[in-house]
């Protein structure tokens, strides 16, 4: 009964519906378990950096911080930990709905969303490589600074003869930002992009896959609603037979 309560006041909802929300994330945390999801130290280690930039702080900072409210630094890494987590069962599920758009519905799609696949002939990047992944984020902290571990190469890069993702992922990056970190290989990499040249539309037939994540997400809502409608009508059959 606390934890309704607790729910209640969290969420400011009702008793049946904090009930619900209870129960929803047990199975989460079930599915998790059957997919066997695993959350990763880098991943962990990248939401606390990411939390501590939306505050305009260090990351030492921003655990100090937490840890003046309350929270042990193994309860934030725990918290991040489910966060993860639950993205990729999101994923997860969204990716199992990959299958079901046709060929008609991803030219539908891409003739009418054209400045999603539009991207830049050439960016000029510079890449951030190390072996350790928080020498790497205190580099792109202070990209002025030169940090022990952390490479920099400036190259200028065609974005038509690359992996379309990675192409995605320049074209979608802001002037002046850093992509995601990505693994590669043990090595951790970043991208300041530091100007972009030109303007073209990716040919169709090179980026199906691209299209057809950008399909499912825009339908991420009802898909999500429905398999948690799924999982909550198999959970209420068994409670009411149990």
């Amino acid at each position: 009964m606390y934890e309704i309560t607790q729910m209640m006041q969290q969420k400011k909802v009702s008793q049946k519906e904090a009930r619900r929300l209870l129960i929803l994330n047990a199975l989460k945390k079930q599915e998790i378990q059957r997919m066997q999801i695993e959350a990763d130290e880098i991943s962990i280690d990248q939401q606390i950096d990411a939390a501590a930039n939306m505050k305009g702080v260090s990351r030492d900072e921003f655990v100090a911080n937490m840890v003046s409210d309350g929270y042990s630094y193994e309860e934030l890494r725990s918290f991040y930990q489910n966060y993860v987590q639950e993205e990729l069962l999101v994923q997860k599920i969204l990716s199992n709905n990959i299958k079901i758009v046709d060929e008609k519905e991803l030219k539908r799609y891409y003739e009418t969303h054209q400045d999603e696949f539009s991207m830049p002939k050439e960016v000029t990047i510079v890449q951030y490589i190390s072996q350790n992944p928080k020498a790497l984020a205190r580099a792109m902290n202070n990209p002025s600074s030169k940090v022990s571990g952390v490479e920099k190469r400036e190259e200028r890069v065609v974005l038509k003869g690359i992996n379309p993702n990675i192409a995605q992922m320049f074209a979608q990056t802001p002037k002046g930002q850093f992509t995601q970190i990505v693994n590669n290989g043990g090595m951790a990499l970043a991208f300041f992009i530091k100007d972009k040249q030109g303007n073209d539309l990716m040919p169709f037939d090179q980026i199906k896959p691209m299209i057809m994540q950008q399909v499912v997400l825009s339908r991420k809502d009802k898909i999500l609603q429905e398999y948690y409608d799924r999982l909550l009508a198999s959970a209420i059959i068994v409670e009411i037979r149990n």
